[in-house]
């Protein structure tokens, strides 16, 4: 499931390409992916392009909001034009047939926009959704979700009091609690851990006041810089550039099991938490 990094980046590249267009025509395909009346939505200028946690916000010059979720399998896909020059822009859960002719077996709704290009939305699996919303429910949405991690507010101290509302849960399994902190999955919640140096089975009411602040330090510096490689390819595979997300080349225990610790040389484990693969490093997470 793409976490904040890749969402971000798909948001990135399609704000530069579809702020400003209008949705001309909207084809859903699979009727329980699409919530919300078509009409509604017909006609409407893009305003905006944001996102929130792991959701893609689209808002509309009528006073509505586009929310999506790519879930596990999820795609967003923009394709030109016939007379537009460019490739198609790509993000979410990579397939081998995202460069064939669309739509295809898998796409479950087509956005017609103003310049003629198309925003596909497809989904192998079905978990991901796409919800029209009334701008006034967007509080509500919004106070389900912890705070964003990259934002002005967001210390180390605001992190130690949401970790404190699941304090016999392993740290790991709380910061993918989106409830607590926004747009964290497991890639960063396991590199996070790392860079701490905690072992993220650790329960939260163990850590000390210096574990929270190295925990902090840890997400930031994790989602910085998947943000600054364009996310990792196993949730994005191309950003507006056609770029593939880079992160899990420079990741230090994601998906590293079996391979040397990149500070100690210890071999990376992978155990099971909370239903999920987790990486660590025995001697750099005590």
């Amino acid at each position: 499931m793409p976490e904040l990094p890749e969402v971000e980046t798909i948001k990135l590249g399609l704000e530069a390409k579809i702020k400003g267009l209008k949705i001309e025509k909207i084809q859903i395909l699979t009727a329980k992916s699409f919530s919300g009346a078509i009409a509604s939505i017909t006609g409407a200028k893009i305003s905006t392009v944001a996102r929130r946690a792991k959701l893609l916000l689209i808002g509309l010059d009528n006073n509505k909001t586009i929310i999506i979720h790519l879930k596990m399998t999820g795609q967003l896909i923009l394709e030109a034009s016939s007379q537009q020059q460019g490739a198609r822009i790509i993000g979410g859960h990579p397939t081998t047939n995202m460069f064939s002719v669309l739509p295809n077996s898998t796409t479950r709704a087509v956005f017609n926009l103003s310049d003629g290009s198309k925003l596909f939305f497809n989904d192998q699996r079905m978990f991901g959704w796409i919800k029209v919303v009334n701008n006034d429910q967007l509080p509500i949405i919004n106070q389900k979700l912890g705070p964003e991690p990259l934002g002005e507010e967001f210390s180390w101290t605001l992190l130690k009091t949401q970790l404190l509302k699941r304090k016999t849960t392993p740290v790991k399994v709380v910061l993918m609690d989106q409830e607590i902190v926004a747009g964290i999955g497991n890639i960063y919640a396991s590199e996070a851990c790392f860079i701490a140096g905690l072992d993220p089975r650790r329960k939260v009411l163990t850590i000390t006041d210096g574990d929270f602040q190295r925990l902090h330090q840890g997400v930031i510096q994790s989602l910085t810089e998947s943000l600054k490689q364009g996310g990792s390819t196993r949730s994005h595979f191309k950003n507006i550039n056609g770029e593939r997300g880079n992160f899990l080349e420079h990741a230090f225990v994601y998906g590293k099991n079996g391979q040397p610790c990149k500070v100690c040389a210890v071999d990376v484990e992978k155990v099971t938490l909370g239903g999920r693969g987790t990486y660590l490093c025995s001697q750099c997470q005590k």
